[in-house]
């Protein structure tokens, strides 16, 4: 009908060379705005469902039971299909004893923590979808089933929150390690903005949240539902099958409220407490203002699935941001003109907490294991920071579809985005994406599949307008034509692999006095961490009676790498280096913070080989439990070391040249450049692949690489060259990422003088080991020689396929930022810091078996 006009996609969504985004116009509106095809259409009663643009479009309404049947007649396919998709994840070899499990945990935590209103309407939905046909495992679905798929989400949270909640033992030492599960820190699920006056144009409303999520379950939160209950308000949400809150969290009522969180890091459970599930719907539906919907989201809180809400109101156009934790809150109203960080008419939420109290709920005991409390600006902070600066005064529709296909906020992970405004949320409207904002197809990796054979990739929608306005009536000629293929599809998501923990080192967590003391709050709990692996360790080798393993040296060796790297690269790119006594937080970067929290790991390094171990262990756990949850200055440390029998006069010149010169005092380390310090500036990379051998695989290779850097995070597009057109112009004031060795890509002759590392023809040599085998690779980095401000990393196998197999490897490397991450044939992969320049090749290569 409107021919190529039909593609709403925002236009001009290519990328550039470099990974700059070109400006997004906004879609259509008339398209965006078309009313759905009456053959796509399904009723049952009052109610119907219909595609949009990716997404399911569901209506009901009535009373709590009826409403929910309708909802499970209409979408009973899509209940079955996402419970199936929560048990198999839970364990793919037998799904119905993990589901009977998850049930049963939900039965005795939660199910009685919901309001008897949404208890009927699950029940309702229960049935509903039992009698259309929807089952598992053979079985007609149930309430229970009902009400763990509402549970879900607060129960993947339940190891965090348990994690959070004292047991009152955490100040004790006892003769044994205590037994610590590790548990994987929370996802990070969402970004999010509340504008108004005078950050807007109009000075009213543009609100907006984005989703970043497991490709394993994403698929299922398309549903936009609109409930007209029998009692309180009309509420529009994204969904799931089977939902009766978001699970996503973006909201809009027709008393004007519109309502969306950022997860932050889980704080304490209250078992007591209510399910957030009904404390977030009964806000929606029976609250008019702000003040009446953070009462119905505070009051009886269990603590699960903490957030960062944001809330706006369009009667008034006021603004509100409501950090949440267990106990502890924190309430900022745009009419009384609170703004964190000074960014007037203008809330942000990124799953970072920004009050203290509320960080602290994070922590079981500050009188146990160190925690590091201290705030920093993440990526995503920083992002929005730049966004207001650039359009405060102006921020209007534009905005919605600029942030959302801005990187990082659009992460790789970014599934779905939505935006409204005060015009548009009267009329409870709002535009809304399905799928990846950036319109690339998000492949599941060959893991998933490997892992979930059901998994499918999540393909870009169209931007569309979503609304409460109903479809057109069914005509005769319409009322027997209906789609035939509606069907639902399953995702799946990576498993996480966290690293084992280890018995404390010492105890408590500090609060800094001042910015000057930053660097003991955060040093104290990092540094803890580093010596808690260490002593782990050789304690294992020595109830083996043996000495630690190349393997554990090597693992220790990179764990101190981490700090050096981290402060060095923090001052290369700041160009500067700051003394710990002169640090100053600033929202704008946060080098500041790398170089305060990294100097300090590296001055308690120091400061420990000066007092020896059992000194050193003693002081800090004796400083760290005295001070436990207090406000802790360096005078007081400094006092603290001075106070060591026999050591304040040895040590009385100890902290001048740590706190207040610049470098580091002692022989400098060699390299300081890890395989990944690039990622920190991936608009000045480049990926360079070889044309003289195996020019196919490195092509492919530096594709894929591209895909990985994309993948991981950032969402960036790392431009990639042919080494025929790398010319100097071209690789001026950006990092190199070299795929292929020597002998492949002419631009390493050139660049590999910094690497830890010398090659041949077909080989290489590290700390004089020669490696020779065709399926041996590394990842290796060092300083460009022709720019040491920027860094060079070799991703090189000794032939075309070790080569490919190495850039699949870059993307499992676990965060461990070493110098070198080699790849031997046959064996497992070991990540290395090397403290001096490898020697010069040896003459014969050791070839692996």
């Amino acid at each position: 009908m409107h021919g190529s006009t039909r593609r709403t996609l925002i236009t001009s969504l290519a990328l550039l060379a470099s990974p700059t985004l070109a400006i997004a116009a906004k879609p259509d509106v008339s398209i965006a705005n078309e009313r759905p095809d009456p053959a796509t259409i399904q009723r049952f009663g009052p109610a119907y469902r219909y595609p949009r643009a990716g997404w399911i479009v569901l209506h009901i309404e009535g009373a709590p039971y009826e409403r929910g049947y309708q909802h499970g007649r209409l979408l009973f396919r899509e209940i079955a299909d996402y419970v199936n998709t929560l048990a198999t994840k839970r364990s793919a070899k037998d799904p119905a004893a993990a589901w009977r499990e998850t049930r049963t945990m939900v039965n005795a935590l939660f199910l009685r923590r919901y309001d008897k209103e949404y208890l009927e309407e699950m029940k309702g939905i229960a049935d509903g979808a039992t009698a259309a046909g929807g089952t598992f495992q053979g079985r007609p679905l149930d309430f229970l089933d009902i009400v763990t798929l509402n549970s879900d989400i607060e129960l993947e949270f339940l190891d965090s929150a348990l994690d959070a909640t004292s047991t009152g033992l955490e100040s004790r030492t006892f003769r044994e390690a205590p037994d610590l599960s590790p548990t994987p820190a929370p996802p990070e699920h969402c970004s999010a903005f509340a504008a108004t006056g005078p950050a807007t144009a109009d000075g009213k409303i543009v609100f907006g949240h984005i989703t970043m999520f497991s490709l394993y379950f994403v698929r299922h939160f398309n549903v936009w539902l609109d409930v007209k209950p029998e009692n309180g308000h009309r509420v529009m949400m994204q969904t799931y099958a089977g939902g009766i809150q978001s699970g996503m969290d973006y909201y809009l009522n027709d008393a004007g409220l519109i309502v969306a969180e950022t997860t932050i890091q889980q704080t304490k459970f209250d078992v007591n407490g209510m399910t957030l599930a009904s404390r977030i719907r009964k806000a929606l539906q029976y609250a008019d203002t702000i003040d009446k919907a953070v009462e119905y989201l505070r009051d009886g809180n269990n603590g699960m699935y903490t957030n960062e809400w944001l809330l706006a109101d369009t009667k008034t156009n006021e603004i509100a941001m409501f950090e949440l934790g267990t106990h502890k809150s924190k309430l900022w109203r745009s009419s009384k003109d609170e703004w964190f960080g000074g960014t007037k008419g203008f809330y942000w939420g990124c799953n970072n907490a920004k009050d203290l109290n509320v960080r602290l709920e994070t922590v079981a005991s500050v009188e146990g294991r160190p925690a590091n409390v201290v705030y920093h600006p993440a990526d995503r902070d920083i992002s929005w920071l730049k966004l207001y600066e650039k359009h405060k005064g102006k921020i209007g529709t534009a905005f919605g579809f600029e942030a959302f296909t801005t990187p990082p906020l659009s992460a790789f992970s970014s599934c779905d985005a939505k935006f409204t405004t005060t015009d548009l949320a009267k009329d409870l409207k709002t535009w809304a994406l399905f799928g990846p904002p950036l319109g690339r197809t998000w492949d599941p990796s060959e893991a998933d599949r490997a892992r979930f054979a059901e998994v499918k990739p999540l393909v870009s929608n169209d931007w569309t307008i979503l609304s409460a306005e109903p479809p057109a009536s069914p005509s005769k000629a319409t009322t027997t034509t209906r789609a035939v293929d509606l069907s639902s599809d399953q995702t799946n998501s990576t498993g996480e692999s966290p690293e084992q923990p280890h018995p404390p080192a010492w105890h408590g967590t500090l609060l800094p006095q001042s910015d000057a003391d930053i660097w003991l709050a955060a040093a104290f709990s990092d540094y803890e961490k580093i010596v808690a692996k260490e002593l782990a360790i050789k304690a294992k080798a020595k109830a083996k009676k043996r000495a630690m393993n190349s393997g554990e040296t090597d693992e220790l060796s990179v764990s101190m790498f981490v700090p050096y790297t981290h402060y060095k690269t923090a001052v290369t790119r700041l160009g500067k280096d700051i003394p710990l006594s002169r640090t100053e937080s600033q929202l704008t970067q946060d080098d500041w913070y790398q170089i305060a929290a990294n100097k300090g790991v590296l001055m308690l390094t120091a400061l420990r080989d000066r007092l020896g171990d059992d000194s050193f262990l003693m002081l800090m756990d004796d400083f760290g439990r005295a001070n436990a949850g207090k406000v802790v200055n360096t005078s007081q440390f400094r006092a603290a070391v001075a106070n060591r029998p026999g050591l304040a006069e040895s040590l009385e010149t100890f902290f001048t040249p740590w706190m207040d010169e610049t470098g580091l005092p002692g022989k400098p380390r060699g390299g300081f450049w890890s395989i990944d310090s690039f990622e920190k500036e991936l608009d000045q990379s480049v990926i360079v692949y070889g044309t003289l051998k195996e020019s196919d695989a490195q092509r492919e290779a530096a594709e894929h690489l591209q895909r990985q850097i994309q993948r991981k995070w950032s969402n960036i597009t790392v431009p990639i060259l042919a080494d025929t057109a790398a010319t100097p112009a071209a690789l001026k004031g950006r990092h190199v990422l070299i795929i292929g060795r020597p002998d492949t890509n002419s631009v390493a002759t050139s660049l590999i003088s910094g690497l830890p590392v010398t090659f041949g023809p077909a080989s290489f040599v590290i700390r004089g080991a020669t490696y020779g085998h065709a399926r041996t690779a590394l990842i290796a980095a060092g300083s460009r020689p022709d720019d040491p401000r920027h860094e060079v990393v070799v991703f090189a196998g000794l032939s075309a396929e070790a080569t490919w197999r190495c850039v699949q490897a870059a993307g499992e490397r676990n965060g461990r930022p070493g110098e070198i991450l080699l790849l031997p044939a046959h064996a497992n992969p070991r990540h290395l810091a090397i403290d001096e320049p490898s020697p010069v090749a040896s003459k014969s290569a050791v070839l692996a078996p």
